[in-house]
């Protein structure tokens, strides 16, 4: 199994635009997540932690295509003689098609102009002064804000990834792909999950998407658009 190390990182979700819970979002319907004959307690719970997060069935619309997302050049500050710099790009490239099809049909595609993409990736310093949850909060590596319109159509996300680790190590660029890939996760609606090894843990050390993180991404792509988890509780598991 690949891990993070002595780096430690964590990628946390931020709390992102949300409408207030008395807002119709999509139908307002109540909905048991998640608790099929075919889902796991497992994936019910983090499909709880997403609704949750969101307050509602915060997704894209898959009727509008892709997602498109852009992936800003590595600054100057971030410049390592021994990694390309299309080899970064590359690396969150990897990182979106590790999400591509779990949903038939939905998929990243690559974008070359900021202007026209859904989903922006942008390059911090480090984020260790930006406000964070959790344990973990100081060892942020990650961190993803989703916004979405009234109706729970997601509309637009920023991923902002780290460059140092807070003794001033440089991620390495598998870090860097392990902490996109839990990132996008947070772009396509998913929140943080309670397994150590989903890619979608606090505490990022999964190298591959498990069964139960796609079981949880279909889950909540068959739920209407806003919907929200009938007697919801808060287990994200941060």
């Amino acid at each position: 199994m690949f891990l993070l190390a002595s780096l430690a990182t964590v990628a946390t979700l931020l709390s992102p635009v949300v409408t207030p819970r008395d807002t119709t979002l999509g139908a307002n319907q109540s909905v048991a997540c998640g608790l099929g004959p075919a889902s796991s307690p497992a994936v019910a719970n983090d499909l709880r932690a997403a609704l949750d997060a969101h307050n509602g069935a915060v997704r894209w619309d898959q009727r509008r295509g892709v997602v498109r997302l852009w992936v800003q050049r590595r600054p100057a500050i971030a410049a390592d003689v021994s990694v390309l710099g299309a080899d970064w790009r590359r690396a969150i490239a990897v990182a979106a098609d590790a999400w591509s099809d779990v949903v038939p049909g939905l998929a990243f595609a690559i974008e070359s102009d900021s202007s026209r993409a859904d989903v922006i990736v942008t390059w911090e310093r480090d984020l260790q002064s930006a406000p964070a949850d959790g344990d973990f909060a100081f060892l942020t590596a990650g961190r993803t804000t989703l916004v979405p319109a009234a109706d729970g159509r997601a509309l637009a996300a920023h991923v902002r990834l780290a460059i140092f680790a807070p003794n001033g190590e440089r991620y390495s660029i598998d870090d860097v792909r392990a902490v996109a890939r839990h990132e996008l996760g947070h772009a396509l609606g998913l929140a943080h999950h309670a397994a150590p090894t989903s890619v979608m843990a606090p505490l990022v050390r999964a190298e591959r998407l498990s069964d139960d993180d796609r079981a949880t991404l279909r889950a909540l792509y068959a739920l209407p658009i806003g919907a929200r988890c009938a007697h919801s509780t808060q287990t994200s598991g941060k």
